[in-house]
């Protein structure tokens, strides 16, 4: 992922976004990087709200569209971007929403990215999905790598909103793990 590339690319996708009135966010490993993860960008994440995902569709006609099986837009994958409408992921047998809503869109922030100044998902939020997807270089991701240095570069997280998003999350043993995994890390931060 080249800065020029990117920033002609992210200037423009935020140009379609911001100008259709869309409320989106750079979550994940961008997200990671902009607060404190050290470790080059292969690609950028955006989050949207679930309930915009066809209305971005037609903004990105270039892009490839994926569905889930309601036949809801899911993901709209373009060449360096993912822009995801609303997470999901699977615990027990029982599918747990995460969306772009109005408490995360409310803790939005602005930073620069390859030249642009983009909103990025608030830091807990960014945290606590890391953690909950746990994935590792095994699979060719950095969750908890990730984690661990957000934890240490950001020492003023908001953990009573980590824990209240949480519980919007969903019971669940992914949440509860990522939830007493985040709590082993500010005890060993509170302690140095």
């Amino acid at each position: 992922m080249s800065d020029k590339e990117t920033t002609l690319t992210l200037s423009e996708l935020a140009r379609r976004l911001d100008s259709a009135g869309v409320t989106w966010a750079v979550f994940a490993g961008a997200a990671a990087a902009v607060y404190g993860a050290n470790r080059p960008l292969t690609d950028m994440d955006i989050l949207i709200p679930a309930t915009e995902g066809e209305r971005v569709a037609g903004l990105f006609p270039e892009a490839q569209v994926k569905r889930r099986e309601d036949g809801t837009v899911h993901m709209l994958t373009l060449p360096d971007f993912d822009l995801v409408a609303g997470l999901m992921w699977c615990d027990g047998g029982v599918d747990h929403p995460v969306d772009l809503d109005a408490a995360m869109a409310a803790r939005l922030t602005r930073h620069e990215i390859a030249g642009v100044v983009v909103p990025v998902i608030p830091p807990e939020d960014n945290v606590l999905i890391k953690a909950v997807w746990g994935r590792g270089p095994e699979v060719g991701k950095h969750d908890l790598e990730d984690v661990r240095e957000m934890v240490a570069h950001l020492p003023a997280l908001d953990w009573e909103y980590v824990h209240w998003r949480a519980g919007v999350f969903g019971a669940g043993q992914r949440v509860q793990q990522a939830l007493d995994y985040l709590d082993v890390l500010r005890r060993t931060e509170n302690a140095a």
